[in-house]
């Protein structure tokens, strides 16, 4: 088939669950391991189903072409492929190949094939442009100079920037694509830690990025996180009107990319502290928490028009190339499913990344391989991978050499209706620079092009080409299009703060302007800015009392506004008594209020301030900045009283809304109030006042340490309902004798949930374990009960006596490499497919909720410690590994954390967030927040939060009917 110039490549297995954790696929429960033999090239492509007036064409497969993870189409349309043979090796050795496909009789059929480089290690991303070749090869991105464009190398490969991480193997930077700024833009996982920045520089001049989108500007050099969060991103691409999207796995699989946006993530914490909420996917529906890779809006033209701004991307279980559609939603959108564009019976098919090319047809590369699971790792079958294109009759071989077009013929290429054009020209025309004939043409496709998207696409290349002129910037400014506006904002900002008449414009559109997209931009814009300049800005977007409820606006002004109240609290004070966001409201009193926790006496004005605005604000307001003062002392007993906050509070004591009145009383204890104590303790002994006004009385109390609480609490243990759960949880806060026998004597009578919290009270201090521990001797308490998660938290006491109980009634918590696999022999006996479809699905699902939802949610039901199981586990030896051996693959932010207070309470489970004054931790329990002034100690354990030990216990048959209900799709009582 080809004519090639170099040797046969080497192979390897290449996974492909694109995410660290257990993820949701098929319901077929003989999916995974794929059973079937595999099918060659042409008949792969004959069993993959499409749309009436669909087809799909073969265009390479093995062994002329293995393992391969990424591609991209050049000028000439020629396609460049990376063969990964390392993985899951990083960085391997230097014998994976950059190969050029290339259709020399123009007939569509790729019939020449050169080998451009055959030393590159694990690599995941590629891109071609500005005069060479980008390969993304931790712990560098590589840039391999070939200036001429002949597929022969110029030069040795040069590291452009370093420090990029390779932890998980299929998490690091991926999915290189040309962004319509001019910049290269790419994903990166989150359980990969990347320090990325050019050789040599220090660590303070580098840029973390464990999760999100970044990018590289060309000929600037410079390095960007674009946006942050999320989980493993593989798939990113921008519509006609210039919005990004991109796919996501084992979170929710579809997210509306937006420059500095911090997103929900999968795990771990953000690196600021205070953002105190995230940007939510904008996904629908069920399974949106499979395994996803790639991402395309198809925009290449010979598709039906129905097709057209769609979103394209891999559903690796299910076989299939999903499609969504966009539908605006205030400043953000939102997706509705749509048909899928292929689908396959063959179970080898592992879609990867589609991409449309110069004749609007959509190649797709095909990993091909049996399992689709990375722990998978025994099958070392190396062999394989496909590239197809999917195809209509439109879709018609072309001749392409978009270098050899004018620099007028690629202007009016931005008028094309294939993308494909349009992007190639743009950064052919940035990377030869502007002149004022180009200038002038694009000028007048912005200004006078009836089309909104054809006004974009100029804008776009004048703006990668520095040519984006003041005058033509203020123009665009009125453009009737929203999406013009809005990226013109984007564009006058990249470098911070705009000229003055551009900044005037803004600021006057920030008060005016009636689209909250056009907002939106404004937000990410002013991140851009010196925090000491984006004052004016601020309060022009905080006005806006329409975007209450907007799904993005609220947090997006926010982060733009967080700094500039950290540095000048004084001011920001201002900014929230203009805001007529709630969330503002609440955000910038809190932040202020934790910056007088680490440094009373600089924000002491500001505080001052505060009590100011409650005293005379009415009760909306007044709840939202009690709120935000709140959780910035939650955990803490005392803090200093802030100026003016005696007046403030005699007015806050008489507010018409009783939750004002609770949370005033609060923070007056807080802020060291005598009678607020008595009060608080008046309510909690009072049956009957409200449940909830109970309830929250004993969280305070517990919070201050009042001893004198403990004979309220106790009595509370023998009432059935919410209070008897507060009253166990505020327990586990003192160490007193009365507690554990109270504990112990009722604990036959606990619900599941009351159970959890009581082994969490005896269990968070020495005495108060040893109790519990005589306890199971006793029978008092049934030995089932002590599950290996508390196992584990007892081991953090490192307490001679429970250490030797543990050891002489439960056993080791860490077998031997050797031990783990006889058990797992042992497991996979009685635990074929036949004998556990036959076992009690009901059982099942109890046992899952005793030993599993202490930390795991299912359907719905359990904790939050761990990540959602989202069912359909049908690979014994998956599911065998990570409860046998959960220590094998660990995600730092699973990571076990034990810590000691000074009162000698032992606190277990996993932080999720910290700042200068706090650090927040999920148990097994609850999520608490511990003031670092109350913190004795802190170790982290390198063992996973999930201990071993889970099935301890459980006979055959209970086992089965777990492993029966793991395998379930959706819940059965449902």
């Amino acid at each position: 088939m080809f004519t090639s110039t170099a040797p046969s490549s080497r192979k390897l297995l290449f996974t492909l669950l694109l995410g660290n954790l257990p993820v949701q696929a098929q319901t077929d429960l003989d999916r995974l391991i794929a059973t079937s033999a595999a099918l060659p090239l042409a008949e792969a492509a004959a069993a993959m189903k499409v749309p009436e007036g669909f087809s799909v064409e073969p265009i390479v497969g093995e062994p002329d072409v293995v393992q391969p993870i990424a591609y991209t189409l050049d000028d000439r349309g020629r396609l460049w492929v990376v063969e990964n043979t390392n993985y899951p090796n990083c960085p391997g050795e230097a014998k994976d190949r950059v190969l050029v496909l290339e259709s020399t009789n123009n007939d569509g059929k790729f019939d020449k094939k050169t080998v451009f480089w055959d030393k590159a290690t694990f690599t995941s991303g590629l891109a071609v442009g500005f005069g060479g070749v980008w390969l993304g090869s931790p712990p560098n991105l590589l840039f391999i100079p070939d200036r001429n464009g002949d597929a022969v190398p110029d030069g040795e490969p040069q590291i452009v920037l370093d420090g990029w991480g390779n932890q998980d193997t299929h998490e690091t930077l991926n999915n290189f694509i040309w962004g319509p700024d001019g910049w290269l833009y790419g994903t990166h996982g989150i359980f990969t830690e990347s320090h990325v920045g050019k050789p040599g520089s220090t660590p303070a001049e580098r840029v973390a990025i464990n999760a999100g989108v970044w990018r590289y500007h060309p000929t600037k050099k410079l390095f960007e996180r674009w946006a942050e969060g999320a989980s493993n991103q593989w798939g990113l691409d921008w519509n006609d009107q210039g919005e990004a999207f991109f796919a996501a796995c084992v979170i929710s699989h579809i997210w509306h990319g937006i420059q500095g946006a911090h997103y929900e993530r999968q795990a771990g914490k953000h690196d600021n502290p205070h953002l105190y909420g995230d940007i939510q996917t904008i996904a629908w529906g069920r399974y949106e928490k499979a395994a996803y890779c790639g991402g395309m809006i198809y925009l290449g033209g010979a598709f039906p028009e129905e097709w057209r701004n769609r979103f394209f991307f891999h559903d690796i279980h299910m076989n299939k190339m999903r499609c969504e559609e966009f539908v605006r939603d205030g400043s953000g959108y939102r997706s509705v499913r749509k048909p899928e564009l292929l689908s396959t019976t063959d179970a080898w098919f592992r879609g990867l990344s589609p991409q449309y090319g110069p004749d609007g047809g959509v190649f797709f590369n095909d990993w091909y391989d049996k399992v689709p699971c990375h722990q998978q790792r025994e099958f070392t079958d190396r062999s394989n991978g496909r590239i197809y294109k999917v195809v209509t009759k439109a879709v018609q071989p072309v001749k392409v050499d978009l270098e050899k077009a004018s620099d007028s013929e690629l202007v009016q290429m931005h008028l094309h209706k294939n993308d494909w054009y349009v992007r190639h020209a743009r950064r052919l025309l940035q990377e030869r620079g502007a002149d004022s004939q180009t200038t002038a043409a694009l000028e007048k496709i912005l200004l006078e092009n009836p089309d909104d998207t054809r006004q974009l696409r100029a804008l776009w290349t004048l703006h990668a080409q520095g040519a984006l002129a003041e005058p033509s910037g203020i123009k665009a400014l009125d453009a009737k299009s929203e999406h013009v506006r809005a990226w013109t904002i984007t564009c006058i900002f990249e470098d911070g703060k705009p000229t003055d008449p551009l900044y005037r414009k803004v600021v006057g559109l920030a008060k005016s302007d009636p689209s909250p997209l056009v907002r939106l931009r404004m937000a990410s814009a002013a991140q851009r800015m010196d925090p000491s300049d984006r004052w004016e800005l601020l309060d022009a977007l905080a006005s806006h009392q329409e975007d209450e409820k907007d799904r993005n606006l609220p947090l997006m002004i926010w982060y733009a506004a967080e700094p500039s109240v950290a540095s000048d609290p004084v001011r920001g004070v201002a900014l929230l008594n203009n805001a007529k966001i709630t969330k503002l409201q609440e955000f910038i009193s809190r932040r202020i209020t934790s910056l007088a926790i680490d440094d009373s006496q600089k924000a002491a004005p500001a505080m001052a301030a505060i009590s100011a605005t409650l005293a005379g604000a009415a009760s909306p307001m007044r709840q939202n900045i009690l709120w935000g003062m709140l959780a910035a002392v939650k955990g803490r007993a005392t803090m200093a009283q802030p100026g003016g906050w005696e007046a403030a509070y005699q007015k806050l004591k008489t507010d018409a809304d009783s939750g004002v009145r609770s949370d005033a009383r609060t923070l007056a204890l807080v802020f060291g109030s005598k009678p607020a104590l008595d009060e608080l303790r008046a309510v909690l002994d009072d049956p009957n006042a409200k449940v909830e006004a109970r309830i929250a009385a004993i969280e305070v109390l517990a919070v201050q340490r009042d001893i004198t609480t403990i004979q309220s609490l106790v009595p509370l243990l023998a009432e059935i309902g919410p209070l008897r759960s507060s009253a166990l949880r505020a327990l586990a806060v003192f160490e007193d004798a009365r507690i554990a026998p109270a504990v112990i004597s009722i604990y036959p009578t606990l619900d599941a949930g009351e159970k959890r919290e009581a082994l969490n009270t005896l269990t968070s201090r020495v005495q108060a374990t040893r109790a519990f521990l005589a306890a199971i001797d006793a029978n008092q308490i049934e030995r089932k009960e002590l599950t290996a998660p508390v196992a584990r938290v007892i081991q953090g006491f490192k307490d001679k006596d429970c250490d030797m109980w543990l050891q002489k009634n439960w056993g080791s918590l860490k077998a031997s490499t050797e031990d783990k696999q006889k058990e797992m022999e042992r497991y996979k006996q009685f635990l074929s497919a036949d004998a556990i479809l036959r076992a009690d699905l009901d059982n099942g699902r109890e046992i899952f909720l005793a030993r599993c939802a202490v930390c795991h949610t299912m359907f719905g039901k359990g904790g939050k410690i761990g990540p959602e199981l989202p069912g359909s586990f049908a690979d014994m030896d998956y599911l065998l590994q990570n409860i046998l051996d959960p220590n094998a693959v660990i995600g730092k932010d699973y990571q076990q954390v034990f810590i000691t207070t000074k009162s000698g309470e032992l606190k277990a489970g996993v932080i999720t967030a910290e700042d200068p004054n706090s650090v927040t931790l999920k148990t097994l329990a609850a999520i608490t927040t511990i003031p670092r002034t109350e913190i004795k100690s802190t170790e982290t354990s390198p063992n996973s939060m999930m201990p071993e030990g889970t099935l301890t216990g459980l006979e055959e048959p209970q086992i089965r009917d777990l492993f029966l209900y793991l395998r379930q799709a959706s819940d059965p009582k449902k």
